[in-house]
């Protein structure tokens, strides 16, 4: 099976989200991997709208956001993002995978790796209740690493009022 590539690469990712959350220099630096957006940023803060249905494409975001982390981490930054899921995206969040088509099971699979992944190298991942309803995933039914929240527009907007720079993924 091939994964799609997003047109959203981990580069623009990182520029985005650090356009949001720090000073903006006339030039860039080795140290920051030659983002100008970087330049005095201490502390990285981004918060990930993940709400797409699709599981290759959820797999391929989350592993984008934990390589965003090992690059920013490299860069020496300390680092705080939030991964926000909802829609279709909590479908793939269950602990048993049993009511996921068999088609999607391997998929399933490798998301629940990558969330695991993300959850070790302390990225929060939250799933939307409101969302879980409506695609039948029980709250007390998802993997160890999510925390289920009432509804994650209150989370998305929450983050940004503390400063957190929003990369939205439709």
């Amino acid at each position: 099976m091939s994964l799609q590539r997003p047109t959203l690469t981990i580069r623009s990712l990182c520029l985005v989200l650090a356009l949001m959350t720090g000073p903006a220099l006339a030039a860039g630096s080795a140290g920051t991997g030659g983002y100008v957006s970087l330049e005095g940023v201490e502390q990285f803060r981004g918060v990930v709208d993940l709400s797409h249905g699709e599981p290759a494409t959820v797999l391929r975001y989350l592993q984008l956001v934990a390589q965003m982390d090992e690059d920013l981490k490299e860069m020496g930054l300390d680092r705080r993002i939030v991964v926000a899921m909802r829609g279709g995206s909590v479908r793939y969040l269950r602990s048993d995978r049993s009511p996921i088509p068999h088609a999607d099971q391997i998929v399933a699979e490798e998301i629940a790796d990558a969330v695991a992944a993300l959850d070790a190298r302390h990225i929060r991942i939250e799933a939307c209740k409101v969302a879980m309803d409506r695609f039948e995933v029980p709250a007390d039914g998802v993997l160890d690493a999510v925390n289920v929240v009432d509804n994650t527009f209150i989370t998305l907007i929450g983050f940004q009022q503390q400063g957190y720079g929003l990369v939205a993924i439709p």
